[in-house]
């Protein structure tokens, strides 16, 4: 296993959470980065830049790596997208899309209004919902699973005055749409717990959490944007 440079500091959450699915994907798939340049699209030095979070990964790059390791690609895909609205970085293109500097592949990455790709990445994860393929890589599940994941248990108690269900101890950590971690599954929890739907309680963050999330943040007088983070572990963390 190789290890892993950390990535640049300030990178956004979505940005780690993309980057670090994928060199876990990498790892999974126990090839070389000659080896990836050999069986996918991508050159090497473009896999260099993708796995150290130096560029954003394209999606062909996403769904190369999905189908090394029989991964169904439809939400790092989606996360992609998330993690495109927070890019700092770009590149120039041709007009066939192909990197001049690699010639092999490459895309445009700049900075774009959330609103567009919120929208894109709610179609994603509506289309793989209607399909009944809401997959992903959760911890909990090995790549390449066809089956929605089980339900988590929620035990919800009070520890000096704050709430806990078991999954995080988390008070700053962000979680978004396209997520699917520990953190979720606490998240949902506790929405619960406090009277906010969030659907199917599985550690997916989809629209439903979302949808909740926004009602709680919106009800404790804060933006409503769907995202929980520092501001809104608080709220759920609270007692009553």
């Amino acid at each position: 296993m190789p290890r892993w440079k950390p990535l640049p500091e300030g990178a956004d959450p979505s940005v780690r959470q993309l980057v670090g699915q994928l060199r876990r994907l990498k790892d999974r798939s126990g090839l070389s980065m000659a080896a990836l340049e050999a069986r996918t699209t991508c050159s090497r030095s473009s896999w260099e830049r993708y796995l150290g979070g130096r560029a954003l990964p394209s999606r062909r790059a996403v769904e190369d790596l999905c189908r090394l390791n029989g991964a169904d690609p439809v939400r790092l895909l989606a996360l992609r997208e998330v993690a495109e609205t927070v890019w700092d970085a770009s590149v120039t293109t041709g007009e066939d899309g192909t990197d001049p500097a690699d010639g092999r592949e490459g895309a445009t990455y700049r900075g774009v209004r959330r609103a567009v790709f919120a929208l894109a990445v709610t179609a994603a994860f509506a289309g793989a919902a209607v399909a009944g393929v809401l997959l992903g890589l959760e911890p909990w599940r090995k790549a390449g699973a066809t089956t929605a994941p089980a339900p988590v248990r929620c035990d919800v108690r009070s520890e000096e005055g704050a709430l806990y269900a078991g999954h995080s101890r988390t008070w700053k950590t962000t979680i978004a749409l396209g997520y699917a971690e520990e953190e979720v599954a606490e998240a949902e929890c506790l929405l619960s717990h406090h009277g906010y739907d969030t659907g199917r309680v599985d550690g997916l963050y989809d629209i439903a959490t979302r949808d909740a999330a926004r009602r709680a943040q919106r009800d404790a007088g804060l933006v409503s944007d769907g995202m929980i983070g520092r501001h809104t572990w608080p709220v759920l963390r609270q007692e009553g």
